[in-house]
């Protein structure tokens, strides 16, 4: 059996996007290299931005729990590709967090 290249634990980043006028506040928590668990908190001052960063919130347990972190890149999820954007920057800064020596 291989070495996990992620140390087990609990991580957050900030996900910037739409050149770094939004983010999103992402906290994931790895086993053996996987996601356990996942939270993502709205960050946006705008209407229309903050109700598809909550409908992301909502839906992205059920994108990606129980999925080998190397393997997650979201596209569009819940009506929003720009969120994606955002929750993919936090999971590379996580993935350079956790990342075994």
């Amino acid at each position: 059996m291989s070495a996990n290249k992620y140390t087990n634990g609990t991580y957050t980043a900030i996900g910037a996007y739409a050149k770094g006028k939004n983010s999103i506040d992402v906290t994931l928590s790895l086993n053996d290299d996987a996601i356990e668990s996942v939270e993502v908190v709205p960050m946006a001052t705008v209407k229309m931005s903050l109700g598809l960063q909550k409908k992301f919130a909502i839906a992205i347990s059920d994108e990606v729990v129980g999925r080998p972190i190397d393997e997650v890149h979201l596209d569009k999820l819940a009506g929003s590709s720009l969120t994606t954007q955002g929750f993919n920057d936090a999971v590379e800064k996580i993935k350079s967090q956790a990342e075994n020596s």
